[in-house]
């Protein structure tokens, strides 16, 4: 069923193009539209960011095929059908001047773009559907919005540039960033918000007459400040500086650290780590789950050191010491309340994070 679906469903879109092609008059550019050049810097950009995270989070081999004959069925499977939807979409929305159809072809589009087989094999997985909709379900549905933006402002040449050339050095390169996906879907989302943001100041700068030009400095400073926050936001998430944010979901350090607070922990090197002393919080790796408690003794010297732990809110310590390798860093400071959402998804997928 999978390869039938993978020969229909191209087969389909070849047809669209090739009957767009033919009617060059349904999807004539814009007059001198040189807004697409944007678009070839920020695929530029997106794919050195894409591959820079590689150096930090490591490498992996590609899961497709690199023969002649498997590169030429990925381009078919996944490359027609992307341009063959930014065809569709430029024949409706630049000939449509009804919002709603607009809307609507918005909303088809992306719901053609899902895989529901993929849907389907995972759905009696709570933590896989949950790690698919971030993945794939929400990017898919912020991306198809911008394809739409870009369509309807300029032209489909953006969007397709950016979609095609991404799509392709994925399929192409033999190796690919080993990124989990928290940081994939917080990239694509990302680099959906800079792409509309971008081109919503271009956009609006070319429309500016003599009076709103006084207003560059402002719109300027107000788009690299949101540019530069939602950066700083995503690698501070994703644990690319020296600090980085964990939810604590339990009551084992109470009422130091309640449930729900966020703690921002500092990641020690082997020094660092030998220099701790009692009555510092650290946070540790055992049996598969993060541990913040706090350090109530400890024994040994240099590589030998190791560390007896204690919840404050718990009876005993810990049942075994801790080793100078299980430890990931040591507590800097909380933030009350702002992690109950992922207390709310630990309860509700069972996931084992935090002690």
């Amino acid at each position: 069923m999978e390869r039938i679906i993978n020969v229909i469903n191209p087969l389909f879109w070849l047809i669209v193009i090739i009957y767009f092609i033919y009617n060059k008059k349904y999807i004539r550019l814009k007059r001198k539209d040189k807004n697409f050049l944007y678009s070839i810097i920020i695929t530029f950009l997106y794919i050195t960011a894409y591959f820079l995270l590689g150096i930090y989070f490591g490498f992996a081999k590609s899961p497709y095929n690199h023969t002649i004959k498997g590169i030429i069925n990925n381009i078919f499977v996944q490359i027609i059908p992307i341009i063959g939807i930014e065809l569709l979409r430029t024949y409706i929305v630049l000939r449509s001047k009804n919002k709603k159809v607009i809307y609507f072809t918005t909303i088809l589009l992306i719901l053609l773009e899902i895989n529901y087989k993929a849907i389907i094999d995972i759905f009696s997985n709570k933590k896989e559907l949950f790690e698919y909709t971030c993945q794939i379900i929400i990017p898919t549905i912020i991306n198809g919005i911008l394809y739409t933006y870009l369509t309807e402002k300029t032209s489909y040449i953006s969007s397709m540039i950016y979609r095609v050339n991404v799509k392709l050095v994925t399929l192409l390169m033999p190796i690919l960033p080993n990124i989990d996906w928290f940081v994939s879907s917080s990239l694509n989302i990302l680099s959906a918000i800079i792409i509309y943001l971008i081109y919503r100041y271009k956009l609006t700068k070319q429309r500016e007459d003599v009076r709103q030009k006084k207003q560059n400095i402002y719109y300027k400073l107000s788009y690299a400040i949101t540019i530069i926050l939602l950066l700083f936001l995503i690698c501070f998430m994703v644990g690319v500086f020296n600090y980085e944010p964990i939810t604590i979901l339990s009551n084992s350090m109470s009422p130091v650290l309640e449930k729900g607070d966020v703690v921002i922990y500092k990641k020690l090197n082997v020094d660092e780590i030998k220099d701790l002393e009692i009555n510092s919080i650290i946070l540790y790796r055992a049996q598969d789950r993060n541990i913040m408690h706090r350090i109530v003794y400890k024994t040994g010297e240099g590589e030998n050191m190791k560390f007896e732990t204690k919840g404050d809110n718990n009876n005993k310590s810990d049942e075994k010491l801790v080793q100078i390798d299980q430890i990931k860093g040591k507590y800097v400071c909380h933030i009350k309340y702002i992690g109950y959402l992922s207390v709310w998804l630990y309860d509700y997928f069972n996931l084992e994070r935090e002690d």
